[in-house]
């Protein structure tokens, strides 16, 4: 097939043939017994073995570490969870003590403000209420309460001398 246009300089095109030529070798093998086959095909089936041993030893620690990594974290998170709850309890605490500090300044305020001497005039005036008369008893401080001892005597005499009492006062 001839070109139709002329190539300048050295561009592949240029010196690239124009047909191509097919060369047929065959290639020697040498023989090879089944007993070497076989040998070469355990040694490879070994190092498959191998490799798929290797393989699953780094996937295994692959997914330990993540386990750890995922317990780890899991455990992070409750500890965090607690500590928020600590805090919502602390202020619900804080918020009790300034309300009963605020009621304990009210009920001051108002024993403040009354007077017992006007309520016992308003009382007995106003709703006829009469103060009760009776005769005071003075009781002692003591408990008032009996006791009594009673003692355990501790019996000191030997064995033998309980055997020999026992015979003489039959």
């Amino acid at each position: 097939m001839a070109r139709s246009s002329y190539q300048y300089e050295t561009s592949p095109r240029k010196y690239e043939p124009e047909y191509t030529t097919r060369k047929t070798t065959k290639k020697q093998t040498p023989k090879v017994s089944k007993k070497e086959i076989e040998k070469r095909l355990e040694k490879e089936r070994a190092k498959k073995a191998e490799e798929r041993k290797k393989k699953a030893k780094q996937i295994f620690a692959v997914v330990f570490v993540f386990i750890m990594l995922l317990t780890v974290s899991y455990r992070e998170i409750q500890i965090m969870e607690m500590f928020d709850q600590k805090k919502e309890q602390e202020d619900k605490l804080a918020l009790i003590e300034k309300e009963n500090g605020q009621v304990e300044k009210n009920i001051k305020e108002e024993e403040s403000k009354l007077e017992w001497n006007t309520i016992k005039q308003r009382a007995t005036e106003e709703l006829g209420m009469e103060v009760k008369t009776g005769i005071p008893i003075n009781l002692e401080k003591s408990d008032n309460v009996e006791t009594e001892n009673t003692y355990i005597k501790e019996d000191e005499t030997s064995w033998l001398e309980k055997i020999v009492s026992f015979f003489v006062n039959r």
